[in-house]
């Protein structure tokens, strides 16, 4: 992978002072990751840094020199006969091809051959090269890689299916901690490891979303559910209508977390129809807070208050119409615009829920973010459907408390009573038949039982 510079999403990476101390240490690795609960066995493999063969030619420095021969003119001899030397370049249209003059090849395909080449010396004569050097195979690198100024080795392996790359490296530190201390794997002096894969992107996307989770949380959401609340107000005009609607909104936020805890349940839609596991069929399984959720619930605040405002826009349109004065009147009105509004907050809702329906079953590129954001969406709104009867509930008991509150303004009125002032009491002497006195009927000639005159009610 290009992130990891491994050919694999995960992996560990073992650092030591040589090629040959960090292969050692790479396979006893390799065995302790095989025990891993998480990891599939089959796949863990150590990259083999050494193996590949060589042939060395070794100088033999006292032959050479004996003879007079120069170790640059040795290299060069062999240069030329095996690697070969471009004498010049062709050229056939707008295309350039190099001239390489080199020995036959059965005349340095193997050593025994190669031995043989002749080289001349300082008073011309020629000696097989097999005088002046010592020509062996042996095994070296296949390729030398170094990070951070070490030598650098990797073992690979893939998790099993369903668990995630942060708590599979966390079961494997553990159990390569546990094998070191208890002396079944042993590394080498100077030898380090660490892990690395795609999951080293998760934990630095996890430590910088618990700084911007929790603010998008304090303000994001704060914010869309604010811009919902003063669109519902500029919509009546009332806070009281605004949040009556607005409740809807709280309904949905419950029915989101309520259809992601039972996406976890086993027993949860485990049925078949026509043949097909409907666990299955919308993959369900246990979804963890993420992004994508968050994004979804906020997806979720904006269509949520549909059926209410559905339902309140006509429960308004009908009180205009008709303007109940009784309790009775009102509760008939509300009755009456619920009625007509029930089957188009249906339709509102079923239009939703069914354009969610392909991306619950998604399974291609993109679905294990679409999935996660649709969830809350489709919970949300199937259970706020229920605000078709709650709005008007909440309305009915709005209006009624709006009619008591003028029928008690009217009968202050009536019996010449200020509304809502704090009155008090000032004695004063007044005829019994003076009709400003207040309960004449309730004290005998116009005198409280102490003797005191019935005093006057001012503001």
């Amino acid at each position: 992978m290009l992130s990891t510079g491994m050919r694999a999403p995960m992996g560990l990476k073992i650092y030591g002072p040589d090629l040959e101390t960090i292969e050692q240490s790479g396979k006893a690795i390799e065995q302790a990751l095989k025990d891993v609960p998480s990891v599939i066995p089959s796949s863990v493999f150590y990259d083999r840094a050494v193996g590949a063969p060589y042939l060395e030619i070794k100088l033999n420095r006292d032959n050479m020199a004996r003879y007079g021969v120069n170790v640059e003119d040795l290299q060069e001899i062999l240069s030329a006969a095996v690697g070969g030397m471009i004498l010049t370049k062709t050229v056939e249209g707008r295309e350039r091809f190099p001239v390489r003059l080199r020995y036959a090849r059965e005349l340095r395909d193997n050593p025994e051959a190669l031995s043989m080449l002749l080289v001349p010396t300082a008073t011309g004569a020629q000696i097989p090269l097999k005088e002046l050097a010592d020509i062996e195979y042996a095994r070296g690198a296949q390729m030398i890689q170094s990070e951070n100024t070490f030598l650098v080795g990797y073992v690979i392996f893939d998790k099993k299916q369903g668990k995630a790359e942060v708590d599979v490296v966390k079961e494997a530190t553990k159990v390569i901690e546990g094998k070191i201390q208890n002396g079944e794997l042993k590394l080498t002096k100077g030898v380090s490891y660490k892990f690395a894969g795609n999951y080293e992107q998760q934990e630095r996307a996890t430590a910088r979303l618990m700084i911007v989770v929790p603010l998008a949380l304090l303000i994001v959401v704060p914010l869309a559910l604010l811009i919902v609340l003063l669109v519902l107000y500029f919509q009546f005009k009332t806070l009281t209508a605004s949040l009556i609607h607005f409740s809807g909104v709280f309904v949905a936020f419950a029915g989101g977390f309520i259809l992601l805890w039972l996406y976890g349940q086993d027993w949860f839609m485990n049925f078949s129809l026509a043949g097909v596991n409907m666990r299955d069929l919308f993959q369900m399984h246990t979804i963890n807070l993420s992004v994508a959720v968050w994004v979804g619930f906020i997806a979720l605040f904006g269509v949520a208050t549909d059926d209410g405002v559905l339902m309140g826009t006509y429960i308004h349109h009908v009180f205009l119409e008709k303007d109940p004065q009784t309790r009775h009147a009102i509760r008939e009105a509300v009755v009456t615009a619920g009625l007509k509004r029930v089957r188009p907050a249906a339709m509102t809702t079923a239009t939703t829920l069914i354009a969610l329906l392909p991306v619950l079953t998604s399974t291609g590129k993109g679905a294990d973010i679409m999935v996660p954001m649709a969830i809350p969406t489709f919970g949300g709104m199937l259970i706020q459907s229920m605000t078709m009867f709650v709005v008007p509930v909440f309305q009915c008991w709005w209006r009624e408390g709006l009619l008591k509150k003028e029928e008690t303004t009217g009968q202050c009125l009536a019996q010449n009573r200020p509304v809502r002032q704090t009155a008090r009491l000032v004695p004063v002497d007044l005829p019994v038949d003076d009709p400003r006195i207040f309960g004449r009927d309730d004290f005998p000639h116009g005198h409280h039982p102490t003797g005191t005159p019935v005093t006057e009610l001012q503001p």
